[in-house]
């Protein structure tokens, strides 16, 4: 009775004057996340995102939220994208595995974190908080993030996300990484912000209204400006079904410079990965709840996908 209620009393505000569904959206997030638990939080969530409500597009200001177990970042909020969490819930629930390895292991082991497929920032500013908070460094020495993301409207919001958060530690780049330094055609499934590849194919599992432009690419070899002089660095690599070009690219690298990898491993791409020389002698963790479990070859599960790999002895 009251989730009908209150069903109906989203719908006619969502369908009001753009100032009412504004000032009524603001005044739900503060209470969701200031004053109920987690469990109304969800509930809250559900209601106002998951009934086919139209709201409008609203511009909102960023959120202080919790990622991984204790790091807090601010983020700024989009509807129908993973970020509209951060209105109605104090603690991120996205890809919280990965969230913790990176808390318990950036700021004691790497000074240098490349992250290919940047998206709107998430990670990165994530990432940046990490390392402000960790130990300094030798004099001469200093930690870096790189971030690549070629998407417009994705590297609209990153930089946005930068600069709510008042990064110290990150260079951006609206380009993506590839084998050849050049222009490529970069194709975005509309509505899904996050799964913009340089791969049609993959693009289209989502939808079949793509949209087609040019991106910059820079070569995989380029990264050795950044490897090379790194003490422990760290490769992130969500690239939408590009991985196995990428990295098969990268396997000089690889070979020389030893990075660990976090990637992402879908059905997608699972054989090809496993196919991949360069990667064979990693060490292989399927990043779960309980933490890290070693595995002789990836697999593509259904619920967790996101995979460490590190080098024997790091």
């Amino acid at each position: 009775m009251i989730g009908a209620l209150a069903n109906r009393v989203h719908r006619a505000v969502s369908r009001g004057p753009r100032s009412l569904s504004s000032a009524y959206i603001t005044c739900i997030s503060w209470i969701s996340r200031s004053l109920l638990p987690v469990p109304a939080q969800r509930r809250v969530r559900n209601a106002i995102c998951s009934y086919g409500h139209q709201w409008p597009d609203f511009a909102f200001a960023p959120r202080r939220v919790r990622v991984g177990a204790r790091t807090r970042i601010a983020l700024i909020p989009h509807w129908d994208e993973f970020d509209q969490e951060a209105l109605f819930l104090s603690a991120l629930e996205y890809e919280v595995p990965v969230m913790c390895w990176l808390e318990d292991n950036v700021g004691a082991t790497y000074d240098l974190v490349i992250e290919i497929g940047a998206n709107a920032g998430l990670y990165t500013v994530f990432l940046d908080a990490l390392m402000k908070d960790a130990p300094a460094l030798p004099e001469g020495r200093e930690r870096r993030i790189v971030a690549f993301e070629p998407s417009a409207e994705a590297y609209r919001r990153l930089l946005a996300n930068l600069a709510a958060n008042g990064t110290r530690h990150v260079a951006a780049f609206q380009a993506a990484v590839g084998e050849h330094s050049g222009l490529q055609p970069f194709f975005e499934p509309r509505q899904h912000l996050t799964n913009g590849s340089l791969l049609r194919e993959f693009s289209e599992n989502f939808t079949d209204r793509i949209d087609e432009t040019i991106a910059v690419v820079v070569a995989a070899p380029e990264l050795a400006r950044w490897l090379s002089p790194a003490g422990r660095a760290l490769i992130k690599i969500d690239a939408e079904g590009f991985e196995p070009t990428l990295l098969s690219a990268m396997a000089p690298l690889l070979d020389r410079h030893h990075p660990d990898l976090l990637i992402e491993v879908l059905p997608f791409t699972l054989d090809a990965l496993n196919g991949i020389p360069a990667l064979a002698d990693y060490d292989k963790y399927l990043l779960l709840p309980e933490g890290p479990v070693k595995a002789d070859r990836l697999e593509a599960s259904g619920k967790h996908r996101d995979w460490l790999l590190r080098w024997p002895g790091h």
